[in-house]
């Protein structure tokens, strides 16, 4: 039975990832749970939201709470872009070069272990749109900081990143995995992509451990080989990336203005015009009529605002 649910739990969902204060995000998932339908159809949903509300109340800095203003690094990052990514893996994988290189943000990259003991966040370019790359301290079977668990959690998208110089890669690999599935959520709404970064391809040795790793892997984890230094399989993980955020880019257009696709709306696959509108601005929300130009669809067709959109359309509104 699907959830169906309302359009206000969206709006609510995207403030909530936009929250910087624990009291701010237990008031919205609250709000959240109360607007829910309660069926069949949402009991994931409903059980999960209930779960986040018990974890904040539990952990002390929810509304009311003193100590929710104390000073110091917040776990917590906001969703910028199309979508928020998070580098999994073991010291010397790669990850800081991957961010120091492919962004524009400044990670320090060294052989030594542990060098990045804080997350770094860039933003990492594809197409016309971005995505929030977060690279983390590094894991090890016995060592892993709470704080990495945190974005875990929360990320759209996990790249679990190893090395092809790394003779252990597979070991590596698996702890890596079993960091992930331990985190990865119940909930249908909120269960986190996960893509595998065998970096250093251009390594001695690199292409045996590849196919070793493609022999044990392969038929499980998509696997995209990558050189941070040189840039080469780039293209493809950013390609991969977009297509397991399963997301879709709709370019708003002005009244008697024409087309321009330099600026879309990003919005999960399946939404509708009335998901756009409320994209676009929460004063849309209210349009008289929608007029729409795709594939899918007649030059300049009027839609509806349950009528479902896809990659690429542009939608003029009337208000």
């Amino acid at each position: 039975m699907p959830a169906n649910l309302p359009p206000t739990y969206y709006k609510l969902k995207h403030q909530h990832e936009a929250a910087k204060t624990d009291e701010e995000r237990l008031s919205l998932l609250e709000e959240m749970l109360r607007i829910v339908p309660k069926h069949k159809g949402t009991e994931k949903v409903v059980s999960d939201l209930r779960k986040r509300i018990a974890v904040l109340k539990k952990g002390g800095s929810a509304k009311g709470d003193k100590k929710s203003g104390k000073k110091g690094y917040s776990e917590h990052i906001p969703k910028q872009g199309a979508g928020q990514i998070v580098m999994l893996g073991p010291p010397n994988s790669g990850k800081s070069s991957i961010l120091a290189n492919f962004t524009k943000a400044k990670s320090e990259v060294s052989l030594t272990p542990y060098t990045t003991t804080i997350p770094v966040v860039g933003m990492l370019p594809y197409d016309n749109i971005q995505f929030q790359l977060i690279d983390t301290p590094s894991i090890m079977q016995d060592f892993i900081l709470p704080t990495v668990l945190t974005l875990v959690r929360n990320a759209d998208l996990c790249l679990g990143v190893v090395s092809l110089a790394n003779d252990n890669l597979l070991d590596e690999l698996d702890t890596v995995l079993t960091v992930f599935n331990d985190q990865r959520g119940d909930s249908e709404e909120d269960n986190i992509g996960y893509l595998v970064v065998a970096n250093q391809v251009d390594a001695p040795g690199a292409f045996d451990r590849l196919e070793i790793l493609k022999e044990f892997y392969g038929e499980e984890l998509p696997i995209f080989s990558l050189s941070s230094e040189t840039g080469e399989g780039k293209d493809e993980l950013l390609e991969g990336i977009y297509n397991t955020l399963d997301i879709v880019r709709v370019y708003p257009k002005a009244p008697g203005k024409p087309i321009e696709r330099d600026d879309p709306i990003v919005l999960p696959n399946g939404s509708t015009v009335l998901d756009a509108a409320m994209g676009l601005h929460k004063d849309f929300a209210e349009f008289k009529f929608a007029r729409i130009w795709g594939p899918e669809w007649h030059d300049g067709q009027p839609v509806s605002r349950n009528d479902a959109i896809y990659d690429g359309d542009v939608v003029e509104f009337h208000l």
